[in-house]
């Protein structure tokens, strides 16, 4: 999916959430000439992965809140105008999950960003696993509906889990500007969802 993703879209920046010790960094600062900006918040995890991507000069790391990382990334300007690549992994810590606050910063800062969360619910095949943190804090489409982020281009793996390799995780794809959807809708390893199947609960 990534590789389809960087040749077709044409990206101009990569920012990941939740660097840990750095290999999905390092996949994307291999496979791209891209600018890649990426968060953690433990120091420990922050300081493997500096010696990991010691080698990789497009590579930036930063030790702190990835929320307040983005907005510093949007107050200073500094990704390139255009298509930024959102991968959002830095899920549960602290007692907190920022997920819902990183997918709508992405968009109010950068509307033709196209957003990956990790670990989610694929709702129609349940041999992907997702994160559940308890109620109200499980990685699937009723938690962005009921934080109101639930874009118009929603989109799940193609490929089944029985036919994945690895440890079969699931991902949700999102994006909001018209002309980005329509281009991804003509991605082969991507399936689009519709989210009007989805409604808020409650009265």
């Amino acid at each position: 999916m990534f590789a389809e993703l960087t040749t077709r879209i044409g990206f101009v920046a990569i920012v990941e959430t939740g660097t840990h010790h750095g290999t999905t960094t390092a996949h994307f600062g291999r496979t791209t000439e891209l600018p890649i900006h990426s968060f953690e918040t433990n120091p420990f995890a922050y300081g493997f992965a500096v010696e990991h991507l010691r080698d990789l000069p497009n590579v930036h790391l930063q030790l702190g809140d990835s929320r307040a990382g983005l907005r510093r990334l949007a107050s200073a300007r500094v990704l390139p105008p255009g298509r930024v690549f959102f991968y959002l992994d830095a899920h549960h810590w602290l007692d907190e999950l920022p997920l819902a606050e990183e997918v709508a910063l992405a968009f109010r800062h950068w509307p033709d960003a196209v957003v990956m969360i990790d670990d989610f619910a694929v709702p129609d095949d349940p041999g992907y696993g997702f994160d559940d943190y308890g109620a109200g804090s499980a990685l699937t489409l009723d938690y962005l509906v009921g934080h109101d982020i639930l874009p118009v281009g929603v989109w799940f793996p193609r490929c089944a889990a029985s036919t994945e390799t690895g440890e079969q995780r699931g991902c949700v794809l999102l994006a909001r500007a018209a002309r980005v959807v329509r281009e991804i809708d003509a991605l082969e390893t991507l399936r689009r969802w519709e989210p009007t199947a989805h409604r808020r609960a409650g009265p």
